[in-house]
């Protein structure tokens, strides 16, 4: 969805019961932006963004220019209004609807995805609502499969027909396995409780022979289990990936090297949280794109950072993780620096090695670390 404002939440009133509550809410959500109806404007509302009726247009555009909408209309009115406008749960914004007594907080539209559930919360607290979430997941009190890890980063890797028939084999009580890949040391999160019928497996492999409905993995290795039902992978954002280079080497060769050597080790891409490199390349317009292009920060460590790591003692947990020291590169002697890709990986993972060690192409190297537990949230 293309914002046209920073302001990513909109707070819409028709009615004059309606324009009160709307004041009182906008007073709560400091970034939400408030929009009445020009004729209940008042001395009050400096701020406020006043519109001309009809409705249906300024709606709409709300619609499509925001994350969120908290309006004090009818539920089925808002439906109709909005409905020509409907793109798709994960497109389509949050809607809340509040009746104009203040009594309910509807969660509408976008639930799960679109935060709707959470922010009709927000606005029952704010206003003495009382919010009304009809998500299964919410009546029954099973986990909500996609949430899980929002919170922490992590990303979903399974088709939307996979994800919804999980979902709806939680939601049934059926038998869900959980394998939670010990190479990746992450934890299930702590706020998403695990419903009865998820159970955690040894191996992957049990998951395909154990009668389960569903299959959930936790991990940022590519791998994906043969079976007959569907499977999601949860990715956390574990991996750091330290990257050098010769000046002016382009993005597209760097995806290239990145690329390639996260196959040869079998690690996803979905699991890279940041690159790192040195100060003298924080500048390197092909080091910036390809942290634009996996959508991650990108992280730069002056010279005696980078030269630190070859005089730093290997922490006994990274040695029986059974990490990589670093080793110094083929330009040391000549840039002064022990190395670019493996020290700087390790410092963004705060370890003291590397689970790849330094990677080569003619013009670029590449290392990857892996964020430990107690670090990754």
């Amino acid at each position: 969805m293309a914002l046209e404002s920073a302001v990513k939440t909109a707070i819409v009133a028709v009615s004059r019961p309606g324009a009160i509550l709307a004041r009182r809410l906008a007073s709560k959500l400091p970034e939400a932006e408030l929009h009445l109806e020009r004729r209940l404007a008042d001395e009050t509302d400096r701020e406020t963004h006043l519109y001309d009726l009809p409705l249906r247009p300024v709606l709409q555009s709300l619609f499509v220019n925001r994350d969120a909408l908290i309006v004090f209309l009818p539920v089925g009115a808002a439906v109709r209004l909005l409905a020509p406008v409907f793109a798709g749960k994960k497109m389509d914004a949050a809607v809340v609807c509040v009746d104009d007594g203040g009594h309910y907080a509807v969660s509408v539209l976008s639930g799960h995805v679109g935060g709707a559930d959470e922010l009709a919360r927000r606005v029952g607290e704010s206003i003495g609502a009382q919010p009304i979430i009809t998500s299964a997941s919410n009546a029954l009190n099973v986990t909500a499969l996609d949430l899980v890890g929002r919170k922490l980063g992590w990303r979903i890797e399974a088709s939307p027909k996979n994800l919804t028939r999980a979902s709806a084999a939680v939601v049934n009580g059926e038998p869900v396995a959980l394998w939670l890949d010990p190479a990746t040391e992450t934890s299930w999160p702590d706020d998403s409780p695990l419903s009865d019928g998820i159970v955690i497996v040894d191996n992957p492999d049990d998951a395909t022979v154990g009668g389960y409905a569903a299959m959930l993995i936790v991990s940022d290795r590519s791998l994906l289990p043969e079976a007959n039902h569907p499977i999601v992978i949860y990715r956390p954002p574990t991996l750091v990936a330290g990257v050098g280079c010769r000046r002016g080497v382009d993005a597209a060769h760097l995806r290239e090297l990145l690329t390639n050597t996260l196959q040869k080790h079998g690690l996803s891409r979905q699991s890279i949280t940041k690159i790192a490199t040195a100060e003298l390349k924080a500048d390197e317009p092909g080091i910036i794109e390809l942290a634009d292009w996996l959508g991650v920060p990108l992280q730069t460590y002056a010279d005696n950072e980078l030269n630190a790591t070859a005089r730093r003692e290997p922490d006994p947990a990274d040695t029986a993780r059974g990490l990589s020291r670093p080793t110094a590169s083929a330009a040391s002697d000549l840039l002064g620096v022990f190395g670019v890709a493996e020290p700087a990986a390790m410092l963004a993972a705060g370890t003291s090695g590397v689970i790849v060690p330094r990677t080569k192409s003619d013009r670029a190297t590449i290392a990857f670390a892996r964020i430990p537990s107690n670090l990754s949230g």
